[in-house]
């Protein structure tokens, strides 16, 4: 319902870029937000598109950043997207990673009128722990026996990210 030439940025948030049907080849190049632009059509060169490597919380934090650049005055509408397809970046021999999955989602983040726009986005909470969770996620090769070892699947110490979560994600809602 708006007019796409209008947008100030659109942000696209993964963690793996575009993985081609079946392999587990990524394609990041062009960036997933210059196809979407492309695809949407929309010729402003104003309209900036990034990409966000941040994964699972990436729609959050294109969330966040979106409504950054709306409070210091560098845009008035972005479209942020989340996107993964992680089911065909997976080894099926490991267990351990069975939490990633697949989803897409995208909104309109707009500054409005004070008038017209109620609450808005009132604060967010965000952190990296990068100690011992850096390599919580990695790539590593197939538990399959025989499997290429040459080949890289992603990977996740899943108990880990699970306590994790329970641990921090909590806080950081009550903050």
């Amino acid at each position: 319902g708006i007019d796409p030439e209008t947008l100030d940025q659109i942000i696209v948030a993964h963690n793996f870029g575009n993985v081609i049907k079946h392999t587990i080849q990524t394609d990041i190049l062009p960036a997933l937000a210059s196809r979407v632009k492309n695809a949407l059509g929309i010729r402003n060169p104003s309209c900036v598109a990034y990409d966000l490597l941040f994964g699972c919380p990436g729609w959050i934090q294109g969330v966040i950043q979106a409504d950054a650049f709306i409070k210091a005055g560098i845009a008035k509408k972005c479209l942020v997207v989340g996107t993964e397809t992680l089911s065909r970046v997976i080894d099926q021999y490991d267990r351990d990673s069975m939490i990633f999955s697949d989803g897409a989602g995208a909104s309109i983040i707009e500054a409005l009128e004070p008038e017209e726009n109620g609450s808005g986005i009132l604060a967010c909470s965000v952190q990296s722990h990068c100690v011992d969770e850096a390599y919580y996620l990695h790539l590593g090769k197939s538990y399959k026996p025989g499997a290429d070892p040459c080949v890289r699947y992603i990977k996740m110490k899943g108990r880990k990210v699970y306590e994790y979560a329970m641990k921090h994600v909590p806080l950081a809602m009550k903050d």
